[in-house]
Order: structure tokens, then sequence, then C-alpha cells
């Protein structure tokens, strides 16, 4: 079963609260709920927020100065960003979450300072003792220049990030993609209710339908704006009728053949194939 394997560290301003979120994320990897419970309200978070009921093999390290945890997810799961909205709030200073994705063989790592999702040189820049601790100790087998292989893991932002709009975002994206996979049945099941055979080749009709009117907007966007700027209304205008013929077929045969996998070459070496049975 593929999965995501997480390695989450943790450093926060103050060992009193490192203490607290040793013992809900311990309490936590024993099944003790009602204690991890008691010590998340002494963090002053809600245990919801620090930890997600789907997540498993969870493992605690603690250590002088930081809290090292160790889980999985599915392959499908988010982001787990909700630890780090709630901790940076209460305590938390720096984070570093390390993602290996099982299913592609990658890693993806991003650093968070205060609140923020930050890029790897500005994080190091801050805290260059913890490079040793958060990132892969170097491996002269590999080939690669000291740091060079961290650098390529890294996941940066273009500039820094605050943390729950990181969240928000990923949220949001989410909940498109759920969107568009549930109108995706919807159509589909439209499709079978009115008697569509192949679903496939239904659907392929509304993409190229969408395409036809992306053009037909295009050319109405030139139309507006030449006859705007340039003299000659009437042969923009014609210019512009013309273009609302030719673009949308242009874009709707373009995406049916994207989609249908149709293409010149093909129809030649069909065509050579069948001269070659035929002699």
């Amino acid at each position: 079963m593929s999965q995501n394997a997480h390695t989450l560290h943790l450093f926060f301003e103050d060992s009193i609260r490192l203490k607290y979120a040793q013992l809900v994320y311990q309490y936590i990897a024993e099944g003790n709920t009602a204690e991890a419970t008691r010590w998340a309200a002494k963090l002053g978070v809600a245990l919801a927020d620090l930890w997600d009921a789907e997540w498993f093999n969870q493992q605690v390290t603690a250590a002088p100065g930081y809290l090292q945890l160790n889980f999985d997810t599915g392959t499908s799961d988010p982001l787990p960003l909700s630890p780090l909205v709630a901790l940076f709030g209460h305590g938390l200073q720096a984070a570093v979450l390390d993602v290996f994705y099982d299913q592609v063989g990658e890693t993806q790592r991003m650093y968070f300072d205060k609140g923020q999702w930050v890029p790897r040189q500005y994080f190091l820049a801050l805290y260059p003792h913890l490079q040793a601790i958060v990132e892969p100790a170097h491996d002269p087998d590999d080939g690669d220049e000291p740091g060079e292989r961290a650098a390529a893991d890294a996941h940066d932002p273009a500039k820094p990030l605050s943390v729950a709009r990181l969240a928000k975002d990923e949220a949001k994206k989410r909940k498109e993609a759920q969107e568009a996979a549930e109108a995706f049945v919807e159509i589909a099941k439209a499709m079978g209710k009115n008697g569509v055979k192949n679903t496939m080749d239904g659907v392929i009709g509304v993409v190229v339908l969408g395409s036809a009117l992306k053009g037909l907007l295009h050319a109405a966007v030139f139309t507006v704006v030449t006859v705007l700027l340039f003299k000659g209304l009437w042969l923009w205008l014609g210019l512009g009728l013309v273009l609302a013929i030719a673009l949308p077929l242009y874009y709707a045969t373009r995406t049916h053949s994207e989609l249908k996998g149709d293409g010149g070459d093909g129809d030649g070496d069909t065509d050579g194939e069948a001269a070659a049975v035929g002699s």
C-alpha cells in the first residue's frame, strides 16, 4: 500500500511548551486520547488541530531543543499543516516538514519560521545550526556536492507566505479538485440517462464545446480592441466575424485531436501500411 511518509521537526521558543507538545504527541502515540487532550489544553490548542485521526504509524522523538514527529498519511491526503497553524501561535518558533511520496519516490522539504513558509536559504541563514538536524547527511557515494541533494528536495515559495494562508490555499485547491471530480461524475450520470452510450465521448464533447466558446471569446476581444484602437470600422468588424468562425473551429478541432490522440503522422503510417499490404 502506497503512502506518504512525513518527518516534522518542531523547534519551540522555550522548554516548557516543548515539553507540553512532547507529552501531547507521546500520549497520541500510546493511544491515550484523554491525556493527550489534557496536555493540548495546557498548551492552549485543541487536540484536533494537532493530530488527524487518519494519520498513522506515528513515532515521537524528543531531543534537546526540538521534537521530531514521524507519521504516514494516505497518498491523496493533504499536507499536514494544521499542527503548524495551531502551534505557531503557541510557542513554536521554527519547523521543517519533510514528505516522502512513496508512489513517485520523491522527497519534498518545506521550511517554516515564525508562522511563515520560507525559502531554504532564508531558513538556513537564520538557523545554520539546524541544518544537520533537518537535512540528510551528505553521502560522498551519491556523487553530489554537499547540500546539493537537500537543495533539490527543497520546496520553496516565491516569497515568504503565512502558514495560515498556505493551509487555506491548499484547502481551496482540494475543494476545487473535489468539485471537479463530482462534476465529472454528474456529467457522466446525466449522459447515461440521456442515452449516451460512450460517456467519455460525451465528456470530450463538453470539453470541445468549451474550447469553441474560448475561441469565440478571443475573437470578440480582438474585434473590440481593434475597433477601438484602429481606423477602418467595417474592415475590423469583417475580420472579427471571420475570426468568430475560424477560432472556435480551430480550438475545437485542436482540443478534439489532443483528447482523441489523433495526429497527421498516424494517418500517414496507416496509408503506408495499407500500401504495403496491397503490394
